[in-house]
């Protein structure tokens, strides 16, 4: 039988628990990468996703009018990351200030 590297990858990341982990930090990058095509250098530099948890992307913000920006696009944000991947990681963002 032959199997493909990236399933051999994703039992490994199941057996060893820290598949879900993997796949927030790839979401986060994710995220980040939209959030620089969408709103440039400078916008991202003031902001940090920092976690995922129960389909919920908490981003640390520094600024309540990037917040605002990023909420008016929150929906096709989280359209984009849920688009990529196929299925439905993130459902919310949360902003910390």
């Amino acid at each position: 039988m032959i199997w493909s590297i990236g399933s051999l990858l994703n039992k490994s990341l199941k057996r060893q628990g820290i598949e879900s982990q993997v796949k927030a930090s790839q979401v986060i990058k994710t995220f980040h990468k939209i959030i620089e095509r969408k709103f440039g250098q400078k916008v991202l530099e003031q902001l940090q996703a920092k976690s995922l948890k129960n389909k919920t992307l908490v981003v640390a913000i520094l600024s309540s009018v990037v917040a605002s920006e990023i909420r008016l696009h929150q929906e096709e944000i989280i359209e984009e990351i849920n688009s990529q991947y196929k299925k439905t990681l993130v459902e919310k963002l949360r902003f910390l200030f």
